[in-house]
Parts: structure tokens; C-alpha cells; sequence
């Protein structure tokens, strides 16, 4: 088996600003910085394998993500942004 260590990984970022349609973040310091990522809330990552589009499932988990941490933090009255 060969291995070119070549994969096309993509990063797509959902908040509460963007519940719907992803950002594409890379790592440059440049595209986090004009995402509306903020390291002072708490991330989660999706690994989903190799798939070669990004699937309406994915849209679906990454908002339910965002409404189960939103709903739990309001029962115990901390608010997010």
C-alpha cells in the first residue's frame, strides 16, 4: 500500500453566527483571526472519515450540537453569545 500523505482536509467551522452554512477555516493565523472562531468558548470536532462531499447530516449534528450546549448552559444560567 502507498501512502503520499497527501489528504484534503477541510476545516468548516459552525457557531451561533453561522448555524446553517459552515466557515471554511484553514491554518493561517489570518483565516482564524476573520472566522468567528474564539478560543474563550468551547469547541467540539466532527470527524467524519473519508467522505468527499460535506453531507446534510453533518449540517444536522453541528446544530444540534449548538442547541444542546446552548439549552444546557441556560439551565444553569450561563449564557453564550
Amino acid at each position: 500500500m502507498t501512502y503520499s500523505g497527501h489528504f484534503k482536509i477541510k476545516f468548516l467551522l459552525y457557531t451561533r453566527a453561522n448555524t446553517a452554512l459552515p466557515q471554511v477555516v484553514t491554518k493561517t493565523p489570518l483565516s482564524i483571526k476573520h472566522s468567528h472562531f474564539s478560543s474563550a468558548r468551547k469547541t467540539k470536532f466532527m470527524i467524519h472519515g473519508y467522505q468527499s462531499c460535506h453531507s446534510h447530516w453533518m449540517i444536522n449534528m453541528a446544530q444540534a450540537i449548538l442547541t444542546r450546549v446552548s439549552l444546557d448552559h441556560k439551565h444553569v444560567g450561563v449564557g453564550f453569545h
